[in-house]
């Protein structure tokens, strides 16, 4: 056959042949071509851990953003509120620091009659002011009285209960003063089996400090009695049945009546509604 190829086919054969073989050569091999598709892919799966990375990069940011925003914005003054109660339990009103739980002497119908006539708003008032002054009076009164505690129904009375079950009544009457006789005189059949001594406290306020048997004969307790600021003032400690002997001296008591903190709770309680 190559004898009938003419001379200008024989060269137009080689050129085609030398084309190809040029090709061929500029290819890789085919490990070249198997590691570079391996390659390529191995590339194409990192880009995509990036992308995803990148959105959930981009989500988690969101959801910080908006927490953020949700909580004021400013991460460093925000407060994370632990649950105080159950799912099933309501927080109730927020109470002071500390709380003083009230003893409760009567039924609750018994005990809403001294309260009737008053509103809301002054029934918070006086539950405020027992607080203040239970805290302070177990502030003021030795440990011998105990933990005191407001009676309900009455803003003038406090009960004290040692750790041992010992109960011990105290009593804080602020009226207003109708410009009467002052404190009650010594007399010695009111005093009999106690002691009665007329004093001076601090402001030159002139007082009696008592101590007489009440209900019994061995009930002994211990008060004084002063005028303050256009009020007549009675601060009494007794025990309860079976408590034993009185747990405060008078001059003990007539150190508290003296201090301006029980004073201050003495104008307090002229601010009450029920003060009258």
């Amino acid at each position: 056959m190559k004898d009938n190829i003419t001379e200008e086919d024989h060269h137009s054969t080689l050129l085609v042949r030398d084309a190809m073989e040029s090709a061929v050569a500029e290819l890789p091999s085919l490990h070249g071509l198997v590691s570079a598709a391996v390659t390529q892919g191995r590339r194409r799966r990192a880009r995509a851990r990036l992308a995803i990375a990148a959105g959930s990069a981009c989500a988690a940011g969101a959801v910080v953003v908006a927490s953020l925003t949700l909580s004021g914005g400013d991460g460093a003054r925000s407060t994370v509120r632990p649950a105080a109660t159950s799912p099933h339990e309501s927080p109730g009103p927020v109470q002071p620091n500390p709380y003083r739980t009230p003893v409760h002497l009567y039924s609750t119908a018994r005990e809403e009659q001294h309260l009737e006539g008053l509103t809301a708003v002054e029934r918070t008032r006086r539950a405020e002011f027992q607080q203040k002054a239970a805290v302070l009076l177990d502030q003021l009164l030795p440990d011998t009285v105990g933990l005191i505690r407001p009676v309900y129904f009455d803003e003038a009375q406090y009960q004290g209960e040692t750790e041992g079950g010992k109960v011990f009544h105290v009593a804080l009457s602020v009226r207003p003063y109708d410009g009467g006789p002052g404190p009650r005189p010594c007399s010695g059949t009111f005093t009999k089996g106690g002691s009665c001594e007329n004093v001076t406290l601090p402001g030159a306020i002139k007082a009696t400090s008592l101590r007489m048997f009440v209900r019994s004969p061995d009930v002994m307790s211990t008060e004084v009695a002063f005028v303050y600021a256009n009020s007549k003032v009675v601060f009494t400690v007794y025990p309860g049945v079976g408590s034993g002997p009185s747990p405060i001296t008078g001059k003990e008591l007539l150190a508290i009546a003296g201090d301006s903190r029980f004073l201050g709770l003495v104008h307090d309680a002229t601010q009450l509604p029920t003060y009258r």
